[in-house]
């Protein structure tokens, strides 16, 4: 059953496949950020409340640990291991928040595909979704944290700690309220509603998690050093940047730094330069390359570019993949030809 948005039809779906449910799995995306985080802990809360030890509920992530979360309620319940394919039961359910394709959640996605196990997707990704046993995929959403909120908590009283883990995922797909769209003033009420039961200030409340360790700052300072910038007649002027294996290799650099230094890049200079609205960061990862991509409203759809490339997908203004390719550099060039020689979407 597939919905746009989080109804009464779909609640009511949803606590149907649980309640028949006895092993749940919990699981984000790979390369963990605030909202996917926010995500799996407060459906965690949800379930383990609700039915107490009445069922086995476990959170599994694909990848290396992020420990930057670990003030959260229930952050130590989370298990990261090598992949999610690989930890499954033979039956049960199985919860993707803040991704609408397998692939998302693991390098196997045909094991997930060919499991016996019953799926549930909540996203609010734009990119065309794999098949689910039931999902609720709502692009309009500020965050995958806002429809954890209005499936689970809407109706229910709720307590600080989880009312600073769904403002944590709010805040992160938001950036603190700054992208937000005339079509998601709602999140504003749901805040509003967190941020009198949690009673937080909002910088002090970022500074537990989203504080720079040195070595992040070190990979930071080698994406700005590597930072070009490529002219276009077009008005599609970008920005790249990118690092290099045998960096990573001479200071053994761990997954967790890599990606958590290329967001904040991404965050803060991909559409930060004036002239260049949008562009790309890419970082090594296993044997192939990640690539996250930034812009800016009115100038290219980043999403649209994954998915015609067939390696990824997200949002208009913010979107990712994986490039098959050993070296970072090369993959660089791959993305600059593929940019040359295709007209690029606006949005």
């Amino acid at each position: 059953m597939k919905y746009k948005k989080v109804n009464q039809q779909f609640k009511k779906s949803f606590n149907n496949l649980v309640k028949s449910s006895k092993c749940i799995i919990i699981t984000g995306h790979t390369s963990a950020d605030d909202d996917s985080i926010a995500s799996c802990l407060a459906t965690y809360h949800y379930l383990t409340t609700k039915y107490k030890t009445k069922k086995d509920v476990q959170i599994i992530y694909s990848g290396t640990p992020v420990t930057r979360f670990h003030s959260f309620l229930n952050f130590d319940k989370i298990q990261f291991v090598n992949d999610l394919a690989n930890n499954l039961p033979q039956s049960g359910l199985l919860i993707l928040l803040d991704g609408n394709t397998f692939s998302r959640f693991t390098y196997k996605p045909d094991i997930i595909k060919q499991s016996n196990l019953k799926t549930i997707c909540l996203d609010h990704h734009g990119s065309p979704p794999d098949k689910f046993t039931l999902s609720a995929i709502s692009p309009q959403a500020s965050s995958t944290s806002e429809l954890v909120y209005q499936t689970m908590f809407v109706d229910i009283k709720i307590n600080k700690d989880v009312s600073e883990i769904i403002l944590m995922g709010i805040f992160g797909d938001t950036g603190t309220f700054s992208y937000i769209k005339p079509n998601q003033l709602n999140v504003l009420d749901i805040s509003k509603r967190l941020l009198k039961i949690s009673q937080i200030e909002i910088q002090e409340f970022k500074a537990r998690y989203q504080s720079i360790p040195i070595r992040v700052f070190e990979i930071i300072k080698e994406l700005l050093k590597n930072t070009k910038h490529h002219q276009k007649t077009d008005d599609n002027s970008f920005q790249s940047s990118y690092i290099s294996r045998e960096f990573v290799d001479q200071y053994k650099f761990n997954d967790e730094e890599i990606s958590e230094a290329s967001h904040i890049y991404a965050a803060h200079y991909l559409r930060a330069i004036d002239g260049f609205r949008w562009g790309f960061v890419i970082t090594p990862k296993n044997t192939d390359c990640s690539i996250s991509l930034r812009s800016l409203p009115g100038s290219v759809s980043v999403r649209n570019i994954m998915e015609r490339m067939e390696i990824g997908g997200g949002h208009d203004r913010a979107a990712g993949g994986e490039i098959k390719s050993l070296n970072p550099v090369d993959a660089v060039l791959i993305m600059i030809d593929w940019i040359n020689k295709n007209k690029l979407v606006t949005s």
